[in-house]
């Protein structure tokens, strides 16, 4: 990739009109198209104090997704990793591109959590790979094990440093859907469990992606379990201190009364 910067200022110009991504629109200046009359502020400015510094973690960056995912390193499959990495950012992200690049690297490093499946009495825990086009490169999965399989939400999530960063909650067919309210909870509560064991006490619920749609039920989510749960503790929400909502949590109980509630069921 000698020629990663030559690309790189390629698709800089593609994005400053704007790319269709699957009918969503990537669009974004960098800092020298800014004017002092604000014409652009209505799309993220990429800030670039440093151009070698940033292109250098490109190259990092992508050469772990291109490799992990087996891409061919062409023009157009490296502007597609650019398309798919400035997707999944946040307007911070473009304030502070050095450290987004730095996270989302980590993200693919840390990839010993949930290596193995876990399971506890009926519901079984285990993890998924995801591609560059997603939020993240890994998605917690849990279902209940029964007659059939009961699915509950997913999580799509990844860890740099100490920090664990949500970004969305789906669900699918064959969900356990008799309490929505009591799925959502038990999956995100086993989830941030594993966590905690793992060493991860700081969570960041992304709520805000200006390139795509972002499931703003997490926020409710989260209420509920700092309701339900002493060591589950939010100390600030989105636009209060930075774009997330940041939560903490502590020492589980050796067993979720939650769990209790399926087999009752």
């Amino acid at each position: 990739m000698d020629n990663l910067e030559e690309i790189f200022d390629e698709f800089l110009v593609d994005a400053y009109d704007g790319i269709n991504c699957n009918g969503n629109i990537l669009k974004f200046h960098t800092l020298d198209k800014l004017t002092l009359s604000g014409t652009f502020n209505d799309v993220p400015i990429l800030i670039i104090k440093n151009k070698k510094e940033l292109v250098a973690k490109l190259k990092t960056y992508l050469d772990i997704v291109m490799k992990k995912e087996g891409i061919v390193k062409s023009k157009s499959n490296i502007k597609k990793c650019l398309q798919d990495l400035w997707m999944n950012a946040c307007y911070e992200d473009f304030s502070m591109p050095y450290l987004f690049l730095e996270n989302r690297i980590n993200f693919y490093i840390n990839d010993d959590f949930l290596s193995e499946e876990v399971r506890y009495d009926r519901v079984v825990i285990k993890r998924s790979n995801l591609n560059s086009s997603k939020e993240t490169p890994y998605a917690y999965k849990a279902y209940i094990d029964d007659k059939e399989k009961y699915y509950l939400p997913s999580i799509n999530y990844g860890i740099s440093n100490d920090t664990c960063y949500i970004y969305n909650i789906t669900s699918k067919e064959n969900t356990y859907d008799r309490y929505d309210n009591i799925a959502n909870v038990l999956s995100i509560s086993l989830f941030l469990k594993e966590l905690y064991k793992y060493g991860i006490g700081k969570i960041k619920v992304v709520t805000c992606l200006p390139m795509r749609k972002v499931n703003e039920d997490m926020l409710d989510i989260f209420n509920s379990l700092a309701c339900m749960f002493k060591n589950v503790s939010i100390s600030s929400y989105p636009f209060e201190k930075d774009e997330y909502m940041n939560v903490f949590i502590s020492d589980f109980d050796k067993k979720s009364n939650l769990i209790s509630l399926i087999d009752k069921e």
